[in-house]
This record gives C-alpha cells, structure tokens and sequence, in this order.
C-alpha cells in the first residue's frame, strides 16, 4: 500500500505526542506560564514601589517610622485591602525595617547576602516562594508569593529597599486550571486524531489486500486473455479508431503475422487497409463508422499477403474499450477451404442437377415403332433408339445377335457351331 508508512509514521507521532504532550506540559509550558506571571508581577511591584517613592517626604535623608508622610500610610492601607499583596516593607540602607504592614517586624536587622547585593548593586530583586516553603527572610508563608525587593531612589542616590510580598496563588491556580483544561482537550484531540488514524490504518490495510487480490485476478486475466491472444487460430488485431491514425494496427497476434506473410513487428508499422485488396479498401471507413457508433460488425473481404496473394477472410470487428480509449478489435478467419469446399459443393450440386435433368428426359411414353423399332422425339423425327438413348443419357451401345435373330437370319451357322 503506497500510503501505509506515511499512515503508520503519522499514527508513531500522534503516539509519542500523546505520551510527550503531559510531559511538555508540566516541564515547560507550565514553567514558562509560571516565568510569565512572575515577571508581571515584578513588574507591578516594580510600578508600585515607584508610586509610593515619589509620595515620601522629598527632603527625608533617612528612612524612619516616625517620619513617613501620612499620604504615603494612607497609599499603602489603600494597598493592604488588595489581596494580592500579603506585606509591604521598608528597609533603610543599614538593613533595618523602617516600616512594615506586619508591625512586629519593624525594627529587624536583614543581614542576608542578597540583601547587601540589592543595596550594593542598586538592582531589582525577585524570586517565587511556594505555599510552605522559606523565603529569602527564612519566613515561611501560606500562599504562593513574588518576593520582590525595590530599591527607593531620589536624585539618582538610594535612600532604602521596598520589599513586596505579592500572592499569586489565585493567579497560580487558574493558571494551573487553564493548563489542565487546555492539556485535557489537547489530549482527548490527539487520541481522538491517533485512533481515527489506526482506523484509517486498518481501513488502508483492508484496501490494500482488495486492491492487491483485485490486481493479481487483474494479472491473471491478462495473462489468461494474452495467452489466448497469442495462440488463438484466427488472426486478432487490435486497431485505432479515431483521428488520422484510425485503422493503425496497434497489436496482432501471431496467427495474423503467419497469414498474412509479415512478421509482427511489421504489421505494427501497417494500417489494416494494408492488408485490404483495393476493393475491399474502399468500404473500410463506412466500416469504421459503424464500429464507432457501437455496432459489431460480420463481414468477409478479400486480403492480400506479403507475396501479393489474395485470400478471402471473414471479419468479425467491434469496439474495445482499454484505458479510456476506444480502439477497434478485429477478427479475421481465413475461409478459402470453406470456399473451396463450397465450390465443390456447388460444382457436385450441378452434376446432379445435369444428370437428373438428363435422366428426366427418358421418362414417361416414348413412340417406337414396332417395325423398325425406331423411336420418334419431340420434333417429329425418326431416330434409332441406340442414338436416340445415347444423346440423352451416357449410356453407350455396342452391336451383336442374339441366339434367336442368328437362327433366323444364319440358319446354318448355328450347326455349324453346335
């Protein structure tokens, strides 16, 4: 079957995929849904760190409780009643919490490395925290979180480091809902896909054993018809029907080649007009029609071998439909032994004839005379009966005596013989 590797590669893909497509999922997709959430996240701790820099005091040099504007407390109890935002913390450079949403933190010293490279390198800082795990103040928190460090900047100098605890659990879980509703449907769409192509796999399997138990029958008819083609007793040919090449012999077979006196590649290069006498050539095209419009036609011509004899052939011609094609299949029979047969049939028919008719004309009430015993014909003449009998039948006469007309006629020779 020509499409069944295609089939059985495509059917070997959707398979793997089905068994790589969960994997894919939870290695990559959902880490990169994840990346993205976090990075958006940043993003927005970023933007409100920014927001609540430019409300403190302009001229604060220090970061102090006691000296963070009231419009800045207010934004930030604003951003309290958000979920998303578990805690919010203000560091001053030394590593103190100068403010937090948590007072119980206010006044704690962070003296982690990555503390002292934020202050040092004047960069942004964020890492997810998964529900239960530590986070970078060795706290542990209900939820999943952004931990998200900002520095606070005023005239290009940092002044101290914002630190957002941003939850994204909600976030996290519809995302994880999404990915396992998407990764179902994709799932039940590739099984659906991988069982409709075993399906067409089998269907194609099916087909190819009729497709090939079809072409070997198909084999063997066409073996079975070549071998009758080639060793039947009658000429066969095989001609054009249309167009300028219509009467080109197509094939024949060896019959056709052995009475006709032409090989058979020869008779490939011929029209079947070749073979015609002039005569039988001048009906050939109003057989042609006739053949077209689906007639089968019985007909005898006279032929002419490759030595010039003519022969007389019965023709039994019709149209054949090969590859879409309409070609003329003939047969020719060679009938001169008919013929000859036939004409002595005709020849022995007339013998008879003539010897019945002559065999007629001794029949009923012949006029003898009982003198001379000469017989008298319809003309009204006198003949002997020996000539009379003779012109009228191939019976012959020849002359003697009988014992009686000797005694009569020769008396004495009788004696003498006696």
């Amino acid at each position: 079957m020509d499409g069944a590797p295609f089939l059985k590669v495509t059917l070997l893909i959707t398979i793997v995929t089905i068994v790589l497509f969960p994997l894919y999922v939870v290695f990559v997709e959902y880490p990169s849904f994840e990346k993205l959430i976090a990075e958006n996240t940043t993003q927005e701790a970023v933007r409100i760190a920014n927001i609540l820099s430019s409300i403190l005091i302009e001229d604060q040099t220090e970061l102090r409780a006691d000296r963070l504007p009231k419009t800045f407390l207010k934004h930030v109890q604003e951003l309290q009643q958000d979920a998303r935002i578990l805690k919010l913390k203000i560091y001053n450079l030394s590593g103190t919490i100068a403010y937090s949403t948590d007072p119980d933190d206010i006044g704690r010293i962070n003296e982690e490395d990555y503390f002292r490279r934020v202050v040092t390198t004047g960069g942004s800082k964020a890492q997810m925290i998964l529900k239960n795990e530590q986070t970078l103040e060795r706290q542990v928190l209900p939820a999943d979180v952004i931990e998200t460090y900002v520095p606070i900047m005023r005239d290009k100098r940092m002044i101290g480091v914002f630190e957002i605890y941003y939850d994204i659990s909600t976030e996290k879980d519809r995302l994880r809902a999404l990915v396992s509703r998407s990764a179902a449907a994709l799932f039940a769409v590739t099984a659906v896909l991988a069982l409709v192509f075993l399906l067409i796999i089998q269907r194609a399997k099916g087909m190819a054993r009729e497709r090939k138990q079809a072409e070997d029958a198909l084999k063997e008819s066409e073996e079975r018809y070549r071998m009758l083609f080639e060793h039947a007793g009658d000429a066969i040919f095989i001609l054009e029907s249309e167009g300028a090449k219509a009467g080109r012999i197509v094939a024949a077979n060896h019959a056709a080649a052995a009475m006709h006196g032409y090989s058979v590649e020869e008779l490939r290069q011929m029209k079947i007009t070749d073979l015609d006498t002039p005569e039988a050539a001048k009906g050939a095209a109003g057989i042609v029609r006739r053949i077209l419009d689906g007639e089968w036609i019985k007909t005898e011509l006279l032929h002419r071998r490759k030595d010039g004899t003519e022969f007389p052939v019965e023709v039994s011609a019709g149209p054949l439909e090969l590859g879409g094609r309409t070609f003329i299949l003939a047969v020719d029979r060679d009938i001169t032994k008919r013929r000859q047969i036939e004409a002595a049939r005709e020849n022995l028919i007339q013998d008879l004839r003539d010897a019945f008719e002559k065999i007629r004309t001794l029949k009923g009430l012949l006029p003898i005379c009982s003198s001379c015993n000469r017989i008298r014909d319809d003309k009204g003449s006198w003949s002997r009966i020996e000539k009379y009998i003779g012109a009228r039948t191939d019976a012959e006469f020849t002359h003697g005596i009988c014992p009686d007309c000797m005694d009569k006629l020769y008396p004495g020779m009788t004696e003498k013989k006696q």
